[in-house]
Parts: structure tokens; C-alpha cells; sequence
């Protein structure tokens, strides 16, 4: 993929306003009727605009009608632009792509707006039914299908960036065996019951899933279970989430795939849960979860034995459970540098009478309810006095460096009302945490540390300008905080 980098001040810069200036540099080209100079490709060029024809020869000056005409005709290496416009068309692939080739590539022309509108489609209910491998997609608006926008099946090798799925049951599915895919600045919203899934569908598991600032809201029906990105049941494995947020759904991250990690990801305004999480080793770093219905994480039990570890996290404001841990035999949940406040009944909830499968340090707890900061079983529940005067520590052998703030307002967040969770100036989370295992940035991107340890929670305390750092779209899932 191309590299695209930007320069940004990251300190206090909303995730929204992030997330805009990344994605709009793809797009910010400037039209014209050649081949946008920063494009390189193998293949040959194809056009499709709104004034064409299928039976012209598919030039700049002599376009087709239809996407689907150029699917059909499009071999591996090969390339269209669509110019702007509404397209009332159910597009499906054809052929893939290949390594020595390259990919067929579907990309609305740069500046230009394009729709794939399902009103008045007789002919199909999903938009864009992607069935082959090494297939690219870019800058596409997809709406008003009856049933999918987008459907990935049986297929690998696909990358999904810069468009927008909205108005639709389903958002964009991966089923049967999908694998090695990438979306890239996607957005999906105003959907009935999820914004992504990814599930076997009867048929193989899918893996090697990953997605860079991709944003899921707005669910059409609150009484409906819907989920914001949703990793499905059975054998699926290694997915990545960076950057990525969800709001306003049933359940944000619905993730039952093992070996997946959410990096400086954004939980907040869900119905139920912000994280619910079923596998083996799930990582969770430098992440909100906030103002969510019943959960900010719940940890659920799936039948075998699973670590999820939280890092550097914070957690605030759930009306039920902060965390909720099912914590059966073998079940194992590590939570180091994490904030844990806000929580208007209980902070950290064991469902079973046992703390040995939890690990933790060096975090901070707060609750609403001053009495119920930890409950073990719903019956030895421990007080936020119990915390701090080591209470907790002796019974549980964990949180030995943990601290307590009483005044989360002043004693750690710099506008809680507002929900801006950078760390206020002189913060007992500041330098306060450890750093086993810590991410080298933080939630902004900021490096860690910036003083003479390293902060407690998602977001490192930096004094002086802001911080400037390079943001490229070539996301580099191995580095730390990633």
C-alpha cells in the first residue's frame, strides 16, 4: 500500500478530528481526466461515470455505465476509477487478482464522490459482494441496501479503505474462511444489527483480520442486540483493531476470536457493553472504554481456559459493572497501569468466590459507590478505604502499588464532565506506573515515558507544546501500543 504520512499535534486533539485529517488525505488529489500521478499500477486503466456506456471502450474521454461492466471485464492488475455520481447497481467480483499481477482495484476517482445506492435495485440486497481474493476497494459510499453493504466471502488478500457504509441491516460481512484482510478508514453507521462481523457461516473460521481507524455507530433499533465490530464464534484468530472507536450500538467490541488485540481503541455510549470478550488471549492497551449502559469490559467464560490481559487502559463510568469477570477455572485476567472510575454500583466484579486467576498492579481505582470499589462473589466486597489501607492486597496477594483517588475530578482527569481523560496537571497517575510490558506510546500517540516513569492509564502526561509525531496509513501491528 502506499504511504501516505501526516505530521500532527496529538496532545488533546480529539480522536474525531484525527481520524479526518488521516483519511482525507487520501482523497485530497485534486480531479482530473488523467491518472492521478501519485497512482502506480500494472495493469491496465478503466473509467465507469454516471454518462457512459457499457459498450464504450472504457477510456477517460469514452467511460463505461456500470461498476459491474468493469468487474467483468477487469483482470488481476487492472484498475478503475468511477467518476462521481449516484450508481443504483449491485456490483459482484468475477476474477482475483494475484501476487505477480497485482490487485483489481475498484477506487472512486480521487475528489469525487461516488455512491452505490440499493434504492430501487430490483436485481440484488447487498451492495458489493466480494467472492475473489486481492481485490482493493477505495473511497466508496454505500448505502440503502436491503439486506449487506459489503460481503466478503471465501476470499483473501482484500483491502477496504476510505468508504462509508450506512442505512443498511447488515454493515460489512466476512464469512466462510476470509482471511488476510485490511479496512482502512472505513466508517459504518445507522445499521440494524452489526456494523462489522466477522463469523464462519457454516463454513471456515476467518483470521488475519486488521483495521486502522475504523469507526462504527448508530445502530437503527435499541431493543436490538447490535453490535458495533463483532469477531464471531468458533476457531477465528488474529485480528488487530487500531485507532479504532464504536458508539452508540448494543455491544462495541464483540470479540470471540482468539489472538486479537485492540490498540488505542474508543468504547463509549454503548447501550450494554463497551468490550465483551470470550477468547484466549485478548489484549486490550492504551484504550477508553466510558460511559457505557451495564459494562465498560465484560470478560466472559467460553467453555476453555483464556487470558485477557488490560494495559494501560481507562475504564469510567458504567451504571452497573466497571469490569465484569466471569473468572471460571482457568480463565486468567491481567490488569496492569489501567483507571478504574466512575463506576455508579461496582468497579471490579468476580462472579465466582476466587481471585486466583487475576493479575494486577499498579492501577488506580475509584467507584461512585465508595463501598463496593471490588466485589469477589457479591458477598467479600471491598470499600475504597479497604484499597487503600492494603485491604484488598492481603486478600487477594495483587494491586500492592494500586492506588485510590478519591476525587477523580482533580485527581486525575482534566475535564470528567466533558469526558477528556488526559491526565490533569500533578496527577497521582503520573509516573505512578509500571513499565513491564508498557506500550512505548500512549492513546495520542505520545511516547512514553515523558517524565521520570511511566503514567498510570491511556494517556501520558506531557508538559511544554504539543508533541509532534508521524502517523503513517502503513500501520505496523507488531509495535508496541499499536
Amino acid at each position: 500500500m502506499h504511504s501516505i504520512r501526516k505530521e500532527r499535534a496529538v496532545k488533546g486533539l480529539p480522536a474525531a478530528i484525527a481520524i479526518l485529517l488521516i483519511c482525507s488525505s487520501f482523497l485530497i488529489q485534486g480531479a482530473s481526466t488523467h491518472i492521478p500521478p501519485s497512482f502506480s499500477q500494472r495493469g491496465a486503466i478503466y473509467y465507469v461515470a454516471t454518462y457512459g456506456n457499457d459498450s464504450n471502450p472504457g477510456t477517460a474521454a469514452q467511460p463505461w455505465r456500470t461498476i459491474q461492466h468493469a468487474a467483468n471485464v477487469m483482470v488481476a492488475g487492472d484498475t478503475v476509477f468511477v467518476r462521481g455520481g449516484i450508481y443504483h447497481e449491485q456490483v459482484f467480483t468475477t476474477r482475483s487478482g494475484n501476487v505477480a499481477d497485482g490487485y483489481i482495484t475498484f477506487s472512486a476517482y480521487p475528489g469525487e464522490s461516488v455512491i452505490l445506492d440499493g434504492t430501487g435495485v430490483a436485481s440484488g440486497n447487498t451492495g458489493f459482494f466480494l467472492s475473489h481474493s486481492y481485490i482493493k476497494l477505495t473511497g466508496m459510499e454505500i448505502c440503502n441496501w436491503s439486506d449487506t453493504g459489503m460481503w466478503i466471502s471465501n476470499a483473501g488478500h482484500i483491502e477496504i479503505s476510505d468508504c462509508e457504509v450506512h442505512h443498511v441491516f447488515y454493515g460489512i460481512g466476512a464469512a466462510d474462511g476470509t482471511h488476510d484482510f485490511t479496512l482502512n478508514c472505513v466508517e459504518i453507521h445507522h445499521f440494524d444489527l452489526y456494523g462489522f462481523d466477522a463469523s464462519p457461516s457454516g463454513g471456515a473460521p476467518c483470521y488475519n483480520g486488521t483495521f486502522n481507524e475504523c469507526v462504527a455507530h448508530t445502530g437503527n433499533d435499541p431493543a436490538q442486540n447490535v453490535d458495533g465490530f463483532a469477531l464471531g464464534h468458533g476457531t477465528q484468530h488474529d485480528f488487530v483493531f487500531n485507532r479504532c472507536e464504536v458508539y452508540d450500538v448494543y455491544d462495541g467490541f464483540d470479540i470471540s476470536a482468539r489472538n486479537t488485540t485492540l490498540s488505542r481503541c474508543s468504547a463509549h455510549d454503548c447501550w450494554s457493553g463497551g468490550y465483551k470478550i470470550w477468547q484466549d488471549n485478548i489484549t486490550i492497551v492504551n484504550s477508553l472504554g466510558y460511559h457505557n449502559g451495564i459494562t465498560n469490559v465484560e470478560v466472559d467464560w467460553d467453555g476453555e481456559p483464556g487470558t485477557v490481559t488490560l494495559q494501560n487502559c481507562n475504564f469510567v463510568d458504567a451504571q452497573v459493572y466497571n469490569i465484569w469477570y466471569e473468572n471460571a477455572t482457568g480463565d486468567s485476567l491481567h490488569m496492569y497501569n489501567c483507571i478504574l472510575a466512575g463506576g455508579d454500583n461496582i468497579g471490579l466484579a468476580f462472579e465466582e468466590m476466587d481471585v486466583s486467576n487475576y493479575c494486577g498492579d499498579y492501577n488506580i481505582f475509584h467507584n461512585d459507590n465508595e463501598y463496593r470499589v471490588i466485589a469477589v462473589a457479591y458477598t467479600d466486597e471491598f470499600s475504597m478505604d479497604d484499597v487503600a489501607n492494603g485491604g484488598w492486597a492481603n486478600y487477594s496477594g495483587q494491586d500492592l502499588h494500586s492506588l485510590v483517588s478519591y476525587h477523580p475530578e482533580s485527581e486525575l482527569f482534566t475535564n470528567l464532565s466533558l469526558w477528556d481523560l488526559h491526565l490533569i496537571g500533578g496527577s497521582m497517575a503520573i509516573d505512578a506506573g509500571t513499565q513491564v510490558n508498557a506500550p512505548s506510546i500512549d492513546y495520542d500517540g505520545i511516547p512514553r515515558p515523558q517524565g521520570n516513569g511511566y503514567d498510570i492509564g491511556a494517556y501520558e502526561y506531557a508538559m511544554g507544546p504539543p508533541l509532534m509525531v508521524h502517523v503513517d496509513d502503513d500501520f505496523n501491528a507488531s509495535t508496541p501500543g499499536w
